[in-house]
């Protein structure tokens, strides 16, 4: 159905009205009858004014069912008049919002990414004028320079906007290896008990070689070199001792176990109790080893606190039996092997490579008993300095 309004008139006789409203100049693009009394007519906005006048004046039913072009338009925005307002407010805001950085974060990379400070990157980056709300017209290239000129020791930074979010990418530069002076005459010395897998002395004298055992503090590499047939002269000695070392854990638990068996005879007990006072009922009798239950039964309602507290003991026998052996052993081996692994992680190096692990299990009276033990190797030739500092 064609026409801007579309209007339902209900009465007795339509058709007259329709005739009344094309007196008066109105024009129809559509009418089709709904019921005996109801007609469906389709016209513009001129035309459904003349006819909705009409109906009003002689008092008939009638009502807009829909609106097309420019009419609804209009009457849409006659109804939410503020919503270019609204429109325009949004606009501004988008435009407020995407046209400067709100968001500025820092990243590192590199082998000593964990040395970046991200604080004091955004710290130069704000003595550099770049914070939250600034414009993105921004120089990259300009704060790139500044960030590698005051924010600290970085092989490379780069500035990247995406948006409203500024990325700083730092790669930290590499810290210099300690310069090794020769001259500084040291030794070196066992940090820890081992057997000796190999020895390398890149300057001194070696003191020990495989298969030898070396305890805590012996000395391994000798700091000094011969300088003539007769005379040696000190220097630094360098070099690594590879050693074996075992660190040991132990968990332990009882192979058998008291298990609660109910011998059968119980007794019981009740007392009447109130918020106040506690009035016995009956005495019970009680056991050296037992179990309770209790149960509380209201007698006065909702409105008197009053109840029988009903306490039944049962008496109880303890049977010693045997736990499962092999179940036991399941359960005390990582735990002993969580304790070496505390130990290695308390008293082991820095770096170390595993070399074996294994469990025994010994029982001694009603315990059994699992003894872990980790083995490791690890470079144990340490300055007496650091040896002193563990």
């Amino acid at each position: 159905m064609r026409g801007e309004f579309t209007v339902r008139v209900e009465c007795l006789m339509p058709e007259k009205l329709l005739e009344r409203a094309l007196e008066k100049g109105a024009r129809f693009c559509e009418v089709r009858r709904e019921g005996a009394r109801s007609l469906i007519v389709a016209c513009d906005a001129a035309s459904a004014e003349i006819l909705l006048n009409a109906c009003d004046r002689f008092h008939i039913d009638a009502r807009v069912l829909s609106r097309r072009g420019r009419s609804a338009l209009k009457g849409y925005l006659k109804k939410r008049a503020t919503l270019p307002v609204g429109l325009s407010v949004f606009a501004a805001l988008c435009w407020l919002f995407l046209g400067r950085i709100w968001l500025i974060d820092a990243t590192f990379s590199g082998e000593a990414a964990s040395l970046g400070d991200a604080n004091a990157l955004l710290q130069a980056a704000n003595a550099a004028g770049i914070h939250a709300g600034i414009p993105r017209d921004v120089d990259l290239n300009a704060l790139e320079q500044a960030l590698m000129a005051g924010a600290g020791d970085y092989s490379y930074v780069g500035a990247h906007l995406r948006g409203v979010r500024l990325r700083i990418e730092a790669v930290p530069e590499v810290p210099a290896p300690p310069v090794y002076d020769v001259a500084a005459a040291r030794d070196l010395v066992a940090d820890r008990d081992g057997i000796v897998l190999s020895a390398t002395a890149r300057s001194g004298a070696l003191c020990v070689g495989p298969g030898d055992a070396v305890r805590r503090g012996q000395l391994l590499i000798r700091g000094e070199e011969q300088a003539t047939k007769e005379e040696t002269r000190p220097i630094a000695a360098l070099g690594e001792v590879i050693v074996r070392a075992w660190f040991a854990g132990e968990a332990s638990m009882a192979v058998t176990e008291r298990v609660a068996r109910p011998t059968g005879v119980q007794s019981a007990a009740a007392s009447l109790v109130t918020p106040w006072f506690r009035l016995p009922i009956t005495e019970g009798e009680s056991f050296a080893d037992e179990a309770a239950t209790t149960e509380l039964l209201p007698v006065g309602g909702l409105f008197v606190p009053l109840a029988i507290e009903r306490v039944t003991r049962r008496q109880l026998a303890f049977d010693v039996v045997s736990r499962d052996i092999e179940a036991l052993r399941a359960r005390l081996s990582p735990l002993a092997f969580a304790d070496a692994a505390a130990r290695l992680a308390a008293e082991g190096p820095g770096e170390y490579e595993i070399r074996s692990r294994w469990v025994d299990f010994a029982r001694s009276g009603d315990r059994l008993t699992a003894r872990a033990v980790i083995e490791i190797s690890a470079d144990a030739a340490v300055t007496r300095e650091e040896l002193y500092r563990h």
